[in-house]
């Protein structure tokens, strides 16, 4: 074939696979608000709701939250009928996502960065940073302090990961702490208030709500490592392409953000507004 023929050839390929829709391939691998709405809703895999104000529920079992209300902002606006929950302890909260026994995790969980590697974020609702809650009578003020102290985290969460980095922070100085793990949050701060560690590591928002239950015991000792927005956790593969619940739940949220609605809801739950970053900018995948 001559090299002008051959050229020309190429050019014509290269022009029809860029005229393909950058939807088609997007589309063929990731689950669709369609065939949502055609199974009658979503099926979520959640965390047992006690991570306040973000996501809990009253006596008598009734979802509340930031997250709940959120999510049912969400249905309206893409026409989801229903939700059906299922509850675990947060250590299997992701791995159900990255199996497919989840749709999405609509809970605030903290962006990190090793997070990032695996999972795609929704635009942030919040905030999620990580802070150094401790009783008033053990001298700690940040994290510096824990040094020699035994420190709860629950099992796969933001707050486990800070501290193995700062443990590790501490050990390249010749120093150390013991970290504790837990299943659940409420049995870290049990046993923070019963002496049985001195500090937890833990998302600021929880900390806020248990302190205001528990007034004069505990203190908020500051930012454990790097501020970290709230997010809905998504398949990566569920982003990038029109019908795509991560770009349709992106979509509604952006919605709700410039109708009021996160800041009225920020204003409900935490009594006061959360600043958020540009959404325009934001990368839901990495």
């Amino acid at each position: 074939m001559e090299i002008g023929k051959f050229g020309r050839l190429c050019g014509l390929l290269a022009s029809l696979t860029l005229a393909v829709p950058a939807f088609a391939q997007g589309s063929d691998k990731c689950n669709t608000v369609d065939k949502v709405r055609a199974k009658g809703g979503w099926d979520i895999v959640t965390q047992v709701p006690q991570f306040e104000p973000y996501w809990f529920a009253d006596d008598k079992g009734n979802l509340q939250g930031m997250d709940h209300d959120m999510l049912v902002e969400v249905n309206k606006i893409l026409n989801i009928p229903t939700t059906r929950y299922t509850q675990v302890a947060w250590a299997g909260v992701l791995p159900a996502l990255q199996s497919g026994k989840s749709d999405f995790v609509p809970l605030a969980v903290a962006v990190t960065e090793a997070r990032r590697k695996t999972f795609a974020f929704a635009y942030p609702e919040g905030d999620n940073s990580i802070v150094v809650m401790t009783r008033t009578d053990t001298g700690i003020k940040g994290p510096n302090d824990l040094i020699g102290k035994t420190v709860g985290v629950q099992i796969g969460s933001a707050g486990e990961a800070t501290a193995l980095k700062l443990k590790e922070r501490a050990k390249a100085g010749g120093k150390d702490f013991e970290v504790k793990t837990y299943q659940h949050n409420v049995d870290t701060l049990l046993d923070l208030g019963n002496r049985r560690i001195d500090a937890v590591l833990l998302n600021v928002a929880p900390v806020s709500a248990y302190m205001k239950k528990h007034p004069g015991r505990f203190v908020n000792a500051g930012l454990a490592d790097v501020p970290l927005h709230a997010s809905w956790v998504f398949r990566k593969e569920d982003f990038g392409a029109p019908g795509c619940i991560g770009d349709e739940v992106n979509r509604a949220i952006k919605t709700l953000r410039e109708r009021g609605t996160i800041k009225t809801l920020q204003l409900k739950w935490f009594g006061h507004e959360m600043s958020l970053p540009d959404y325009a900018t934001w990368k839901s995948v990495e």
